[in-house]
């Protein structure tokens, strides 16, 4: 019996490198996009790291006392949750936006843990978030009406230690300390809030 001869080999399959990198390259636009839009445009600090990009200061635009009440972490935290700023983690609702928020007689009230991403300052939410409360702004609090119109000297005793803390904490610098209105179209925390001393009483340590 004759034997049948073998069958001739299968050509080789080549890879098309080029397709594999087009393919490789789409995933990754489409990965970096995405974390990105959830992350913010700092992402790989926040994912890797999970360390804030910087810092955002604030005022709550109020006064300290509203309908008899005082305005603190709570209280905002209220106003907060009325325009869809919570987030849920582990079955745990966090609805204050900012992570720490400041009274006028220099307490300090913790917010959404600082590993979390903030709800105060559209597209810089991987910022750490920080509330003075009070108004500073002369235009919407022009006769001081709304006390505190300025930042007291015990809130900006204990925002100049929070902050350095937090640089210390994170590797940051007084450079990555933002006022609201520099990072969106508001005049947040307004311009009574010394900036410029905040930054170099930071610096100074």
């Amino acid at each position: 019996m004759e034997q049948e001869p073998d069958p001739p080999p299968r050509p080789a399959r080549t890879v098309n490198w080029v397709a594999v990198g087009l393919l490789v390259a789409a995933l990754l636009t489409v990965t970096v996009g995405g974390l990105a839009t959830r992350l913010g445009p700092r992402w790989a600090r926040r994912l890797f790291f999970r360390a804030p990009a910087g810092i955002v200061l604030h005022h709550s635009a109020s006064p300290a006392v509203l309908e008899g009440r005082p305005v603190n972490a709570e209280r905002i935290a209220k106003w907060h949750e009325e325009r869809g700023f919570s987030a849920e983690y582990r079955d745990r609702e966090f609805h204050l936006g900012y992570h720490y928020v400041i009274l006028p007689d220099g307490s300090v009230e913790s917010g959404r843990p600082e590993w979390m991403l903030g709800a105060h300052t559209r597209g810089y939410n991987d910022y750490l978030g920080v509330c003075l409360v009070g108004n500073f702004d002369p235009e919407s609090n022009p006769h001081c009406d709304q006390h505190p119109c300025r930042p007291t000297d015990e809130q900006l005793d204990a925002l100049v230690i929070l902050l350095r803390e937090l640089l210390t904490k994170y590797g940051l610098s007084a450079a990555d300390i933002h006022r609201h209105s520099e990072l969106g179209a508001t005049v947040c925390p307004g311009e009574r809030f010394p900036m410029e001393e905040v930054v170099r009483r930071v610096a100074e340590n």
